[in-house]
């Protein structure tokens, strides 16, 4: 608590400090989202264009959707752990059942 002479008790606050935010990072993390999206834009499956892709940290992927065959599914794994700059692909992509 800091205290003033002649002046109410006040509890002091926590000191915060934030990491500044690495711009470069963050450049590199959208691009490489970027040209996932756009190797699925620029391939002849074409509902490879509804999958969602995250970036987590650089080198990390993650794929959501649905897909109509796991032959599908397996052609957007495979085209994203082909771009460069992708170490590891985690894929959420469920197959619909007929």
């Amino acid at each position: 608590m800091l205290h003033l002479p002649g002046e109410p008790a006040v509890a002091e606050k926590p000191m915060v400090v934030q990491k500044p935010v690495n711009d470069s990072v963050n450049n590199e993390i959208d691009q490489l989202r970027r040209d996932i999206l756009c190797k699925f834009e620029a391939s002849s499956y074409r509902q490879l264009r509804g999958i969602d892709v995250t970036v987590g940290d650089i080198g990390a992927v993650e794929l959501r959707g649905e897909m109509e065959s796991y032959y599908l599914r397996q052609m957007a794994y495979q085209t994203a752990i082909e771009t460069p700059g992708v170490d590891k692909v985690t894929d959420r992509i469920t197959v619909r059942s007929c």
